[in-house]
């Protein structure tokens, strides 16, 4: 039993010392015993039954992997720009991402649906101006409010919870297990991806579509035309969120896509730029509606916007990529 013994110990002289090594040798001279007092039961000699025994459970490779996973699983030193996350951190942090995707792109569809009220609202009680009465007018600004205080409220609690992983400007390193678990996890969730973006973009065609049947159908002074408009958008856009989100996640895990290491820097900056133009749109969106009550045409903000930003960050990386080369 001695030779199994300096077998366990001759394997593991070089893995790296860790407080799971122990465990390891333990496991593994388990088995080893076990099979050798199988095979001497079978009637084998000392020599058949050790030889035996290394042959089914002394794979050096299987034990000294795992030692030694075990023992990187959490590196020494790590870049100050790197995080490792365990596998149930990252299972938590999956998880809440999905949550998080629903609510951002819940509280987008409510921000988008509250004007959508508005008009409906004035619709269905005859709003023409002086035509009906301040309470109705009052009342058909209730919906939208309301509205709009859910998805702010969404914005603020979820956006707190982000903040409190501490992944922002960070690269993600796992192990090989949970990686490429989720490599197979991103390849099953690309296809409805693929699917969900097709939708939302066949929504966002028909939206004006929409609308013109609208005109055309029930008069060019309708209201319903807008709420086809916006509701159309509300939910595509929800789409491209709420699947958008969740890709981005992957992504983030596995350090690819708009998240590998030669884009980090390119990211940085459309996101400083992001963070200011779009809540800019939305200021600007809701001045021109309260104060000047132009809200049946300043939702067009949003996707002049959408589509600057667009260009913007496809110019950048491009002069970026390019100036990389040369």
């Amino acid at each position: 039993m001695d030779t199994l013994s300096n077998y366990v110990e001759s394997v593991f002289a070089t893995v790296p010392d860790s407080p799971e090594l122990p465990d390891q040798k333990k496991a593994m001279l388990s088995k080893l015993q076990d099979k050798y007092q199988q095979l001497k039961v079978d009637g084998k000699s000392e020599h058949e039954a050790i030889s035996g025994a290394i042959a089914a459970h002394g794979n050096v490779a299987e034990f000294t992997q795992a030692a030694a996973a075990t023992d990187s699983a959490a590196p020494a030193d790590i870049p100050e720009n790197e995080v490792f996350l365990t596998p149930e951190q990252v299972d938590e942090y999956i998880d809440h991402r999905h949550h998080f995707a629903w609510a951002m792109a819940t509280g987008v569809f409510l921000c988008i649906m509250g004007p959508t009220s508005l008009f409906l609202g004035q619709y269905l009680t005859g709003f023409r101006g002086g035509r009906t009465s301040e309470l109705l007018e009052i009342l058909t600004l209730i919906p939208l409010f309301i509205f709009v205080a859910a998805g702010v409220a969404l914005f603020i609690l979820y956006g707190m919870k982000e903040q409190q992983f501490e992944l922002e400007e960070k690269r993600v390193q796992l192990d090989s297990t949970t990686y490429a678990r989720l490599k197979a996890e991103h390849k099953a969730f690309r296809p409805r991806l693929a699917v969900a973006v097709a939708i939302g973009v066949a929504l966002c065609i028909l939206a004006p579509v929409s609308m013109l049947l609208s005109v055309v159908l029930l008069g060019e002074d309708n209201g319903l035309s807008l709420v086809f408009l916006l509701s159309f958008i509300a939910i595509g856009v929800f789409l491209f969120i709420f699947y958008g989100i969740q890709d981005e996640t992957y992504e983030k895990l596995l350090s690819i896509g708009e998240f590998a290491k030669d884009k980090a820097e390119q990211n940085k900056v459309v996101g400083i730029v992001a963070g200011v133009v779009f809540p800019l749109a939305a200021a600007i969106y809701l001045i021109a509606g309260f104060v000047y009550f132009a809200w049946a045409t300043a939702w067009i903000i949003f996707p002049i916007t959408g589509i600057l930003f667009g260009i913007f960050a496809t110019v950048y990386n491009g002069y970026t990529n390019l100036k990389k080369k040369k």
